[in-house]
């Protein structure tokens, strides 16, 4: 079964955010097929702000690589050294790599939001979205569900180009 992004698009970030963390608590449950969930908020003077659940940090990266590098060090020897490369590697990694869904398609998703809008995407399976959306709409969201193709192929034409 296919993966799909649900995005719930709300006149209140409150809303919206609790969206994300109801479709979190049941996906913790067991009940929901959910792999990935963030809010896209553009605050009433345009500003654009993004919070997700899944996501590593390149802090805590860097954190979770210094770590493993100074287990690795103590084992062979010079393990400030390795604990310096394994922080740099780590927080490199969390930046390079992104989970469930992507930074591109949340900048096509702020993009296309009015100041003041709000945003929930969740990455579930195929067969929750209709649920997803049901729930969404019910709480007065306008919503569209996207295959993982359609979004990348959607985020790859709203970027600018390099």
């Amino acid at each position: 079964m296919a993966d799909v992004l649900v995005v719930a698009v709300f006149d209140d970030e409150r809303k919206a955010w609790d969206a994300v963390v109801t479709a979190s608590t049941i996906a913790a449950q067991g009940q929901l097929g959910l792999h990935d969930a963030c809010l896209v908020v553009r605050a009433d003077d345009g500003k654009v702000h993004k919070r997700e659940t899944h996501d590593i940090s390149t802090k805590k990266g860097g954190w979770y690589g210094g770590a493993w590098g100074l287990l690795g060090g103590a084992i062979i020897g010079f393990p400030l050294a390795v604990a310096a490369a394994g922080a740099g590697i780590g927080a490199f990694m969390a930046r390079r790599r992104d989970l469930g869904i992507t930074d591109e398609f949340e900048r096509a998703v702020a993009d296309r939001l009015e100041p003041g809008k709000s945003a929930a995407v969740v990455l579930v399976d195929e067969s929750h979205a209709t649920g997803i959306e049901t729930a969404a709409q019910n709480r007065g969201a306008w919503t569209r569900t996207v295959t993982l193709a359609d979004a990348d192929a959607d985020a790859e034409a709203t970027a600018p180009s390099q």
